[in-house]
């Protein structure tokens, strides 16, 4: 196996089974620096995704809002300025994951991968899902949060996730065909999942 792809209703523990998995097989976890690497890419200045923001036409604005700060990538570009919407963010992502994939041997979190590499050979692509009551209770145990806040946050990030994947594709986004393989955490718990995931790939 070269790529492993997580996708996961949030509260699902997604960053748990990467991290597990990254220890376990040596793969390298794929995410928050993913953004880096984009922002990079695109030559975004804080004037460029403050005028993006400003513009509040494109479904992506909270999204971007919530994933990359003004002083995130203050610190990261040179004085080249460029300028991001919607389909050249989306447009860097996939290049960006299109090269992790030529790599090989990562675990990339979300951003769509599932979608970028759905007909790439030598790839797993997972969903992880939970009931409302399971997520709710993993992330007020795991965060130290009352469970209005998880509440509050299952239901933004489950928002944004979605918007987000409509720029890949507008189906149902844990449609099981999508992925080789469904779990439901609230059901198996982590240590399974884990062990179902590491059978899996035979390594």
């Amino acid at each position: 196996m070269s790529v492993i792809t997580i996708s996961r209703q949030f509260g699902a523990g997604g960053r748990d089974l990467g991290e597990r998995l990254s220890k376990r097989i040596g793969y390298r976890l794929v995410d928050e620096d993913m953004l880096e690497e984009v922002a990079t890419k695109a030559k975004v200045s804080p004037e460029g995704v403050l005028s993006f923001e400003k513009s509040g036409g494109s479904k992506l604005m909270k999204f971007l809002d919530s994933l990359i700060s003004k002083k995130f990538i203050d610190r990261l570009l040179t004085e080249e300025r460029g300028y991001i919407d919607a389909d050249r963010y989306v447009g860097v992502v996939k290049e960006v994951i299109q090269e992790l994939y030529k790599e090989g041997d990562v675990i990339i979190l979300g951003r769509g991968g599932q979608y970028v590499l759905q007909d790439q050979p030598n790839t797993l692509h997972i969903l992880l899902v939970a009931d409302s009551p399971y997520r709710v209770e993993f992330l007020t145990k795991k965060y130290k949060i009352t469970e209005r806040v998880a509440s509050q946050a299952i239901a933004r990030e489950d928002r944004q996730r979605t918007l987000f994947l409509n720029c890949f594709s507008t189906e149902d986004h844990d449609a099981p065909l999508l992925y080789d393989i469904v779990v439901n955490t609230g059901r198996l718990g982590m240590d399974k999942t884990e062990e179902l995931v590491v059978k899996l790939l035979n390594l």
